[in-house]
């Protein structure tokens, strides 16, 4: 495999082309906070180019937001769950840590059936539904796809026009928008039981959402299908961890950065203290709030810090015998405006046994997340079997992840608000006093896993960039 396909981007490779070899002799060191594929991408690419890395991460594992849960069965993806087959980066870097990329053995069965308001329903006869609360040109589309129906004419053409300035009057509220194409209240509650990219609708920007349509909609284009690594997505950034030259430093967090002048000094908790000539933080927006800055971050940078919020997912895991599921009267994958969300069920290959996760979005997680873990997993059992009582103990819970309670992250991915995009999205990936930023949440072109590759090489050409001049 060629180095310059292993860099998976342009800008990147030319800048590592043109990095001088007495900057590559020099051995210059880089902090990188953050062992999640931005981080571990960057560190590699920097590795390469002859820089010394030192990679510190606050969990005991690597992966950040990947999370493979190889204790539950069917080893179901907690975070990180899609590969597209036009994730270049991804699927170059796997390639070059020795990592296979293959089709799914089994996917998520995507919601056949509705719950809505407690009553059950079909696809077919929702649009005579009396809990349909759509105006009549709408009332055929279920309320799953109606988001994606109204966004289908993105008004941005290329990949990276979501942030443009003049894509700023798009940057207002969903839900306003939503009632000028004629919901009334209960359609713009029900529009908003399962938004994933928002901790409620009012507070999602509309830019936002047609980003995420126009990402469908490319992939549609471009023929992409869904891939996963052998053995669970987990298994990438355990590997890229594994080609680094010094093993990731974990249970580190960030307390304090510092511009000496001469180069950057990062302060953790544990007393760890590093000197580098450059850092790179990969950290989610909620973890980069808790640290300090010497000198401050520029007003608007430290006002988005302050502001910006991830959105907040619980997934509990369920599995059932093959005879139970089918005495549950559960009937498969279910799109709800229950308090559980969503169920994706699917069955296990060799064995027979159901395997169903339950996907509960933004505020709906909060009576869940305000308990111990324990008493989280039995209400969510609890909220299920108020609907489907045969299924009380048939169905049992194999792990839970609750990714708003988890202190690393607050969330999973930017819940961008109203007005924050033009605001805050430019502040929020610019280098400031030998400190530079990366992380899913300052992609330009990608979101998702390819969009944290995307940002780490940003992030890595920066360095080097900084470093030759």
């Amino acid at each position: 495999m060629s180095r310059r396909r292993f860099l998976a981007g342009a800008a990147a490779a030319a800048a590592m082309a043109a990095l001088p070899t007495a900057i590559r002799a020099q051995q210059r060191r880089v902090a990188i906070a953050g062992a999640g594929l931005s981080g571990l991408h960057a560190a590699l690419m920097l590795q390469q180019a002859g820089f010394e890395v030192i990679v510190i991460e606050g969990r005991d594992r690597v992966g950040g937001r990947i999370l493979t849960l190889d204790q539950v069965p069917g080893r179901p993806e907690a975070g990180g769950s899609q590969i597209a087959s036009n994730y270049r980066r991804l699927l170059a870097a796997a390639e070059g840590v020795g990592v296979e990329i293959t089709p799914p053995e089994a996917r998520l069965a995507f919601p056949t059936s509705y719950l809505i308001n407690g009553r059950p329903e079909t696809r077919r006869g929702w649009s005579e539904s009396p809990e349909n609360p759509f105006p009549e040109e709408l009332r055929a589309i279920t309320p799953d796809r109606l988001t994606s129906y109204l966004l289908r004419e993105p008004p941005f053409r290329q990949n990276s026009d979501w942030h443009s300035a003049g894509m700023s009057h798009f940057d207002v509220s969903a839900s306003d928008w939503f009632r000028e194409q004629g919901l009334n209240d209960a359609g713009l509650a029900l529009l908003g039981a399962n938004n994933s990219y928002g901790n409620t609708l009012a507070g999602t920007s509309l830019l936002s959402l047609y980003r995420v349509v126009a990402g469908f909609q490319r992939g549609a284009a471009e023929g992409a299908s869904l891939l996963e690594v052998e053995g669970g997505n987990m298994r990438l950034p355990e590997a890229m961890a594994a080609r680094l030259a010094q093993p990731v430093r974990l249970g580190e967090t960030v307390d304090r950065v510092e511009n000496t002048g001469g180069g950057v000094v990062v302060r953790c908790a544990s007393g760890l203290v590093i000197d580098a000539d450059a850092a790179i933080l990969t950290l989610p927006v909620p973890a980069l709030r808790q640290i300090e800055f010497s000198p401050a971050l520029p007003a608007r940078q430290r006002e988005a810090l302050d502001a910006v919020v991830f959105n907040k997912v619980t997934q509990a895991y369920l599995q059932a015998s093959g005879d139970d599921w089918e005495a549950c009267g559960i009937p498969g994958s279910i799109w709800s405006n229950a308090e559980f969300g969503r169920l994706f069920a699917r069955r296990e290959a060799a064995t027979g046994n159901a395997l169903v996760t339950v996907w509960i979005n933004g505020d709906g997680c909060d009576r869940y997340d305000a308990l111990p873990e324990a008493e989280a997993g039995e209400l969510i059992l609890e909220d299920i079997f108020r609907v489907y009582p045969d299924a009380r103990g048939k169905l049992n819970l194999r792990g839970l992840v609750r990714w708003g309670a988890d202190p690393f992250s607050q969330g999973s991915w930017p819940a961008w608000a109203p007005g924050q995009i033009g605001r805050y999205y430019e502040a929020l990936r610019q280098p400031a006093n030998g400190v530079h930023f990366a992380g899913e949440h300052t992609a330009s072109e990608f979101s998702g896993m390819e969009g944290a590759f995307e940002s780490g090489e940003r992030a890595a050409g920066e360095v080097m960039a900084a470093a030759g001049r």
